[in-house]
Order: structure tokens, then C-alpha cells, then sequence
């Protein structure tokens, strides 16, 4: 994908590009490449268009690709949730002749470049029309990177921007960000902004500069309370609490962490890799992997038990039962005397 950014940089276009994935930050970086490249502002009016397939027919789109350009070069054709290729069922009844496209795809014209859109984990592959999509378009991967593959990633836009960042720093923004790619993004944009002139990244500038999402706040409240450091544990709450964060909130999100412990204690128990528990929990794979981490310092017993001592504290919150900011306080205690009995 970063190499066919790189080409369109360099205006080495294809006719057809097919883009294929959810993450919203690879499809609108490409979109944003390509208008950047392929159209001046002054004929950006003239020869963009964009379409949702849901509700135009595709022979409309490819009679807009085959529209001579006006005033301009080149002709840019956006078209987004192609149904017909995948197993996603319509949001509308229109009827799509895609023998238009078929015949488009075997011989587009040289003065537009058609760009289509499906926000889907993978294609209909039974269908003739994907395989020779697939064939005759230049295929951008959209899906959600890996931990290794954002680490590679974030490791070769350092370096194709002159900056040095390492291992260290580079784990500690992804773990800061929940591996977010749109939030790692703008914070590593944000970071070489701000070393500018040094051009080096260390994990100090890391911790210091990116912002923590209040989810964030919570897991890295927990790593302080499973490594009994009670003092960085109500620090992190008391910031919360200076940010004007609800304490009832802040234990709905502590509850959900739990939950999610619980989960990934009991199917890797069931014999289940990460990738599985975050495919079958539907949450992003870094969060089973901080889960999994933060899992292993309870057994199955405590999880549940912590979770029905949470579930009693949000009905006392709710019924206006106690000073709800001490309640935390005194549960952060708790699970701190609990740990260090298990110590001993």
C-alpha cells in the first residue's frame, strides 16, 4: 500500500484502482494522494466526482469515466460500496448493469482514473465480476494492520521522513494509542512536528506529547493496581477526576476492562490464540493483547468476583448510595489488599 502511494506521488497512476478494507485511515489517505496528484484545484470542480453505489446505478459511474475531461488532464471517478462484489446484502434496489463495468474493465479509457471502494474485510471471490476486478485493478489493501506490521509501518514512514525513532519509543506509541492507525497517525505527525530540528524520537517525547484517550487512562490505571503501585493508581484517577470525568464512568469503563479480562481468561482457557479471542470478542487485537497481559495476574475466581463487587458499586453510584469519587478510592484499596495477600 505504501508502495503505491509512493507511485501515485510520483503520477504513476492505474486506470482502476480497487480498494479493499475498513480501515478509514488507508482509504482516505489513498483518496486524498490521488485527488492531490491526479487534479489541479482550479479543475477539481469540473473532473471529480464521487459516488455511493447505494444509491447510483454503476452504468452512471462509468458513463462519468468515460466523460472527456474538462478544462484538465485527467478525470478522477470515485465509486464506494460496490454490493454487487461482495456478500453484503444492498441498502437499496438498484438495479446495477454490471456488464457496463465488465466491458469498462477490459478496456478503460486512458484519460480517467476509477477508483472503487468497498469497505469490506474480503470479496465475493464466487463472483466472475471480482475476479476480473481483481485482476485488472491495482488492488489497495485497506485492512487493519497487525502489531508487526504497524510497527514496520511506523519504522519506514520515520525513516522516509529522516526521522529516528526505536523499538522502545515506537512500542510505547502504539500501546498509547490502543494501536488506533488514524490515532497513531496524527500523534506520530504530531511528534515530528515537535522534533523537528533533532529529528530523533525517543520515549520520553512519546510519553510526554501524545495525547491518552480516557480508555487508555483506564488500562494503564489497571497495569498500576496489578503491580500494586497504589499511589500511580489514584494518581492517574485523581487526573480523571480533575478532567471532569464522572466517577460513575470511570467505573463503567474499569467494569468493561474487567469484562474483557474475564472473556480472554476463559477462552484462551478454551484453547483460543489472540487473534481468535479478538476476532470472536470483535475488539481490536493490541486490546486482547493488553487484556491477556493484565489477565494473567488474576485467576478466573477473582475475575468474577471483581466484577460482581463492581456491579453492586454501579447500583450504590446510581442510587445515590455514598460519596461516589471514595467509592473508587476504597475499591482501588481493596483490590490492591487482595493482590498483596495473594503475595504473600
Amino acid at each position: 500500500m505504501i508502495a503505491e502511494w509512493k507511485k501515485i506521488e510520483k503520477k504513476q497512476f492505474a486506470s482502476v484502482y480497487l480498494i479493499i478494507g475498513t480501515e478509514d485511515y488507508i482509504i482516505n489517505e489513498t483518496k486524498k494522494r490521488l485527488v492531490a496528484n491526479i487534479l489541479d484545484a482550479e479543475d477539481t470542480d469540473f473532473n471529480y466526482a464521487n459516488f455511493d453505489l447505494d444509491e447510483t446505478a454503476i452504468e452512471q459511474v462509468i458513463e462519468e469515466a468515460e466523460t472527456i475531461p474538462f478544462f484538465g488532464d485527467r478525470r478522477l471517478i470515485i465509486a464506494a460500496n460496490p454490493s454487487f462484489v461482495t456478500t453484503e446484502k444492498a441498502k437499496s434496489k438498484i438495479e446495477h448493469r454490471t456488464a457496463r463495468l465488465e466491458d469498462y474493465l477490459n478496456e478503460p479509457v486512458d484519460y480517467s482514473i476509477l477508483v472503487i471502494i468497498a469497505r469490506v474485510e474480503k470479496l465475493d471471490e464466487r463472483k466472475k465480476l471480482t475476479k476480473l476486478l481483481k485482476k485488472q485493478a491495482t488492488v489497495i489493501d485497506a485492512k487493519r494492520p497487525n502489531e508487526a506490521e504497524l510497527k514496520k509501518w511506523l519504522q519506514e514512514i520515520s525513516n522516509t521522513n529522516d526521522f529516528q525513532m526505536d523499538s522502545v519509543a515506537t512500542d510505547r506509541l502504539i500501546e498509547l494509542t490502543g494501536g488506533q492507525l488514524t490515532t497513531v497517525m496524527n500523534e506520530l505527525d504530531k511528534l515530528m512536528l515537535y522534533k523537528l530540528e533533532e529529528r530523533i524520537i525517543r520515549v520520553s517525547d512519546v510519553e510526554g506529547l501524545v495525547v491518552r484517550s480516557l480508555e487508555q487512562n483506564i488500562f494503564l490505571l489497571l497495569d498500576k493496581m496489578i503491580a500494586l503501585d497504589i499511589s500511580g493508581a489514584l494518581s492517574i484517577y485523581y487526573d480523571l477526576l480533575k478532567q471532569k470525568e464522572e466517577p460513575i464512568k470511570i467505573l463503567a469503563l474499569i467494569a468493561s476492562q474487567f469484562r474483557l479480562l474475564t472473556q480472554i481468561k476463559l477462552l484462551e482457557k478454551q484453547g483460543f490464540s489472540q487473534q481468535q479471542v479478538a476476532q470472536k470478542l470483535k475488539v481490536h487485537p493490541f486490546r486482547v493483547k493488553i487484556g491477556a497481559r493484565q489477565a494473567k495476574s488474576f485467576s478466573y475466581q477473582e475475575l468474577t468476583a471483581t466484577l460482581e463487587r463492581l456491579a453492586e458499586m454501579d447500583y450504590e453510584m446510581k442510587t445515590g448510595y455514598g460519596d461516589k469519587a471514595q467509592k473508587l478510592e476504597w475499591f482501588l484499596f481493596s483490590l490492591q489488599d487482595q493482590k498483596q495477600k495473594q503475595v504473600k
